[in-house]
């Protein structure tokens, strides 16, 4: 299973988002469905027993709820191939989450995190030649805001690759208060 911890974004963030694509051609645009503010990237686990261990440290986990802000867009640049994004307004309690879970995922086995903490949302990817275009998206869409989303809860994803893409399945959510119903056990 290749997985990772991430928020998963609320119907009314995601309508907000995916009304920004579209808006230049030769870009590969991620469906609405798997946007997703990615905390820890975990990566390919096989080990039942580690899978288990990842599990506990994950509902072990412990916060008061929060927003989250989306805001500015950005071009983050690949060797191959380039991302615009949408940037997360920085917060301690944000930054405190993801410490949290690095610190978890760590102590339940994982290899630390091989990138810096860069909260922000995926809209699409496209060719590097098309640099130009796509400062002119970020200059026209810099100024976006939305409204603050509540985080109640962190997702754990398995990424499943599909036919042209990857999709993105929630395997298990993690409360912040053990009150909160969370995702049924047959899946």
């Amino acid at each position: 299973m290749r997985l990772f911890v991430a928020l998963d974004l609320s119907p009314a963030q995601r309508e907000a988002l995916a009304l920004l694509r579209g808006s230049l051609p030769g870009v590969q645009w991620v469906p609405s469905e798997n946007y997703h503010l990615t905390l820890r990237f975990i990566g390919e686990i096989t080990d039942r027993y580690v899978m288990e261990e990842i599990d506990l440290a994950l509902s072990r986990l412990s916060w008061k709820p929060f927003n989250v802000s989306f805001h500015g867009a950005d071009l983050r640049e690949g060797m191959t191939a380039d991302s615009l994004m949408i940037g997360i307004e920085r917060s301690e309690a944000l930054t405190t989450l993801q410490t949290q879970v690095e610190s978890v995922l760590r102590r339940a086995g994982c290899a630390p995190a091989k990138r810096r903490f860069q909260p922000s949302v995926t809209l699409g990817h496209l060719a590097t030649t098309q640099r130009a275009d796509a400062a002119r998206w970020v200059q026209r869409h810099n100024l976006f805001r939305s409204e603050p989303m509540p985080v109640h809860h962190v997702t754990l994803f398995e990424s499943l690759r599909g036919y042209d893409q990857h999709v993105y399945v929630a395997r298990a959510e993690y409360a912040w208060h053990p009150d909160m119903p969370l995702l049924p056990e047959d899946e």
